[in-house]
């Protein structure tokens, strides 16, 4: 690496060189010291000259430098070289020696050879045929006793052994046979090849023999020459009944843990150690144990090692063995080798989907704790690995369809334990509600101030809840699960089980449980206003940030196909709204019994003079105030009409209009025939705006009292329509209707429509009076301000 750069400058440094040389050229070897000066004094001032000596001077002091230091790095490395030199003439003299002697010694060593070779020369032939012979000899004894010693293989289980002997020996017994001494010899080795096949068949048709032992036997049955194809259905038929015993034994593991879940059992934890102890004791050879029934459940982790130790342990040994003995080389194989996998892939396949099964039991038996770690560690373990080509591609779809099964069970049950807290939630809500009302010392009631709390705890409860929950499945999107990373499974879990199954359903049943309430007459109103609140405040942010939360946690940036937010939030705002409606219909219902029946039962013929406004007012008075404290605490203040200057004086302008000056009405002055009543409350209704009784209100404060007034004065006025008064009753009417003016302005948007009501109340009154003659103002304002 540091030649380079030397390179590079001794390239520049001579192509310089071959530039034109001039004598004013420092670096050039033709340079005039003479010529450089006189020059450099003709063209440069004293300035330039004084900085010039200087650059000089440093030059030379570099170079100086640069001179030193090479000569003492070559001194050094001089001197490092004599050093190097003068050891080597001091270790070539010692080895000059050593090296004369063995050369001596190579010499002595050849002649011996030579000698000793020339004398065995006439015996060398002789040794040869000799050990020959020998060989022959041995080979033969070991031909005349293999029948004797593949029965003591037998004898003694060896049966490794016996075969190997018969394996190496069997192309000499072939090759010989003709001969009348081997063809005896050949006779008795298949004699005892025989009993040796069908000792090795008696172990293969043993049920407590491990896998591995199964393995070995068929493997010594086939370098005996038996036939493929029926070991390999022999094979496989004792290897199904040794795993089918593992998935017996894992079946009633699943059926215990599922039988503790639906007693509900408490000591799951208690005696989950005993469970797992019980559990790991079960080994390859002890699989055809029995388990009790009542075995205590074990952690799934721990099942799920439990499945690999036996039932995914053994189906791999088999289908490796399997493998290497059936399907050695399949291109050779033809038919045999394709019908030895198709085999192989049946196998497999029926005995993995009762393996499915199971784990599905196991799986469905888990308990929904909201802590997803274990079992989605489980369900990874669980999924197929690349380490077994047949075991994986048999699992892979019906794993990934048991992980999107048990999401789905998580998910339902995520949605379950949501709905089931907003009922909580909700029952906790009513409850406080209904609790005794306590005064405190400015007159109001405690239950109202807290309204406010119990929207912020009711909306904040929602929300955690559902982020708690959505951070729970997230258990199933870790980067380090297999199953994870699968598109199919993102795709399913994340947008349709999660986003759509459990936020965006939770959020329609909140909304179809907030509209059921608008048809319950028995509710608490007080409840009708903080839910109708709850959806306005869903409707504003809540819903935007649960689903962008929702979304962000998940990584769902494709939002094509999912439910959009505006379809959530417009069915929100439009609960509020039927809410807050059936609010105001509930509390001006109220307040109209009370108006109606006071109408009704009060004798209007027979009354004296108005000496007070009738209780039932001051009574509406206080019923309004408190729902004004109620919608105070949730909702805003809203606009508000000016209030026009006289309107506190204002009590009915068609009659007032017709008043003398001496105060008494111009009613008086006709009788029933010369003026038509009805007819001049008509006419001052075609001036009037027509006014919505029941029309939809605003979520403002101002709005929803006025809703709640116009349905009591509306009834108000109907039930003074079906009444008949005297001239006192007309009278208490139209200082009932200034009281109700003069302090139900504040409660109104619109203090227009609280007076043409009024107006319409007096004049109806009017309109069924015997004597209609309305009171002096003066008096009225004066009874109003008494009471």
């Amino acid at each position: 690496m540091q030649k380079r750069p030397r390179r590079t400058e001794l390239f520049h440094f001579y192509n310089e060189g071959m530039k034109e040389e001039t004598p004013y050229d420092i670096n050039s070897k033709h340079f005039n010291c003479d010529m450089y000066v006189q020059k450099t004094i003709k063209e440069s001032s004293l300035k330039q000259l004084l900085e010039h000596e200087s650059e000089l001077v440093s030059e030379i002091q570099s170079l100086d430098s640069d001179c030193q230091t090479l000569v003492y790095d070559h001194y050094d490395k001089f001197i490092a070289a004599a050093d190097i030199v003068r050891k080597m003439k001091e270790g070539s003299v010692s080895m000059e020696a050593q090296i004369t002697r063995l050369q001596e010694n190579m010499g002595r060593i050849t002649a011996s050879s030579t000698s000793i070779t020339s004398a065995l020369q006439e015996r060398r032939g002789h040794l040869s045929r000799l050990l020959g012979v020998h060989g022959t000899l041995k080979k033969l004894e070991f031909l005349f006793h293999l029948p004797q010693k593949i029965d003591e293989c037998i004898a003694d289980r060896n049966f490794s052994e016996g075969v190997r002997s018969y394996v190496e020996t069997a192309e000499v017994l072939h090759r010989y046979r003709h001969m009348p001494s081997f063809d005896a010899i050949h006779c008795d080795c298949e004699a005892a090849v025989g009993r040796l096949n069908a000792a090795l068949k008696e172990q293969l048709a043993l049920k407590e023999g491990s896998a591995r032992h199964l393995t070995e036997c068929v493997d010594l049955l086939l370098q005996l020459g038996e036939p493929a194809a029926g070991l390999c259905d022999d094979f496989l038929s004792h290897a199904r009944t040794k795993l089918e015993d593992d998935l017996a034994t894992l079946t009633r593991l699943a059926e215990a843990a599922a039988e503790a879940e639906q007693d509900g059992g408490t000591s799951h934890e208690a005696e989950a150690g005993e469970g797992a102890e019980e559990a790991k004791e079960i080994s390859q050879d002890e699989l055809s144990v029995s388990v009790p029934r009542k075995t205590v459940p074990m952690d799934i982790l721990e099942f799920v090692d439990i499945c690999h130790e036996t039932f995914v342990g053994n189906l791999w040994l088999v289908i490796s063995s399997y493998k290497e003995m059936f399907l050695r080389s399949p291109d050779e194989g033809g038919r045999s080798s394709t019908l030895a996998l198709e085999k192989l892939r049946t196998f497999v396949a029926g005995l993995v989907d009762q393996y499915v099964a199971v784990v599905g039991v196991r799986v469905a038996a888990e308990s929904d704790t909201a802590h997803y770690a274990p079992l989605t560690t489980a369900l990874d373990k669980f999924s197929p690995s690349s380490s077994c080509h047949y075991t994986a591609s048999a699992k892979y779809y019906t794993a990934l369809g048991l992980v999107i099964e048990a999401g789905q069970a998580r998910c339902s049950s995520s949605l379950a334990a949501l709905k089931v807290g907003l009922a909580t939630n909700l029952g906790d809500v009513r409850h406080a509600l209904a609790a005794p009302r306590h005064l405190t010392q400015d007159g109001t009631e405690s239950t109202h101030r807290q309204l406010n709390e119990h929207l912020t705890r009711l909306v904040a409860a929602t929300a955690a809840s559902i982020k708690e929950r959505v951070t729970a499945l997230q258990a199933f999107t870790q980067p380090k699960h297999t199953f994870a990373v699968k598109a199919e499974f993102r795709h399913r879990f994340c947008r349709e089980l999660v986003r759509e199954g459990v936020v965006v359903a939770f959020f329609l049943h909140l909304t179809d449980m907030m509209m059921e309430f608008c048809y319950k007459k028995d509710k608490d109103p007080v409840l009708l206003l903080l839910l109708s609140r709850m959806c306005l405040d869903l409707h504003t942010s809540t819903v935007h940030y649960l689903l962008s939360h929702c979304d962000e946690q998940l990584q769902l940036e494709d939002k094509s196909g999912l439910t959009q937010l505006h379809t959530i939030t417009d069915g929100m705002k439009e609960a509020g709204q039927r809410l807050l409606n059936h609010y105001v219909h509930t509390q001006g219902a109220a307040i109209s019994q009370m108006l109606r029946r006071s109408v009704e039962l009060k004798d209007w013929l027979g009354c004296g003079e108005p000496r007070s406004v009738r209780r039932v007012m001051r009574t509406v008075l206080e019923e309004i105030s408190t729902i004004d404290t109620q919608v105070g605490a949730l909702y805003e203040e809203g606009s508000h009409r000016d209030r026009s200057s006289d309107s506190s004086r204002r009590t009915y302008h068609s009659v007032s209009a017709s008043r003398g000056a001496g105060g008494r009405s111009a009613w008086s002055s006709y009788t029933p025939s010369q003026l038509d009543n009805s007819l001049v409350a008509n006419l001052n209704k075609l001036w009037s705006e027509r006014i919505e009784i029941f029309a939809p209100v605003e979520f403002t404060r101002l709005s929803i009292l006025t809703g709640i007034v116009k349905i009591s004065l509306k009834t108000l006025l109907e039930s003074v329509r079906l009444r008949t008064f005297s001239r006192f009753g007309l009278q208490q009417v139209q200082v009932d209707a200034h009281y109700l003016r003069t302090y139900l302005w504040s409660y109104v948007a619109d203090e227009h429509v609280l007076n043409v009501l009024l107006d319409e109340v007096v004049t109806s009154a009017s309109v069924r009076c015997c004597e209609p003659e309305l009171m002096e103002q003066r008096v009225v304002e004066f009874i109003c301000d008494q009471s």
